[in-house]
């Protein structure tokens, strides 16, 4: 894969293929002091066609401010009509998701892979 952007641990990749789904990859920590960059990041998927990956794999800890991003991201594009699929989701991830009720919201229900 090649890495098309890196911001503060947080990276965007595009597949082997051409028409390969664009990977948002988080850090392994996501907190407030990286929300204005993660919102960037994000928003330049808003209107990407098709489905963009989150790989939350190697999160070890996240703020309510990254998954409150994380929230609208997923609303903005399913308002859009486009996809976002989980690639892989860390624990942490998982149950900050079910402390802040949001499980649904994030479409979590749907991940490809899990990590511990």
């Amino acid at each position: 894969m090649k890495t098309l952007k890196r911001k503060r641990g947080m990276a965007v990749t595009e597949g082997a293929e051409a028409t390969a789904a664009p990977v948002v990859v988080l850090a392994s920590s996501c907190t407030v002091k990286d929300a204005a960059d993660f919102k960037v990041v994000l928003c330049s998927h808003l209107d990407t066609a098709g489905c963009v990956q989150l790989d939350a794999g190697n999160v070890e800890r996240i703020d309510t401010a990254t998954l409150q991003l994380l929230c609208a991201f997923v609303r903005d594009r399913q308002a859009r009509g486009y996809q976002v699929q989980w690639r892989a989701c860390s624990a942490a991830v998982q149950e900050a998701a079910d402390l802040l009720d949001v499980r649904s919201l994030l479409c979590l229900t749907d991940v490809v892979g899990t990590a511990p």
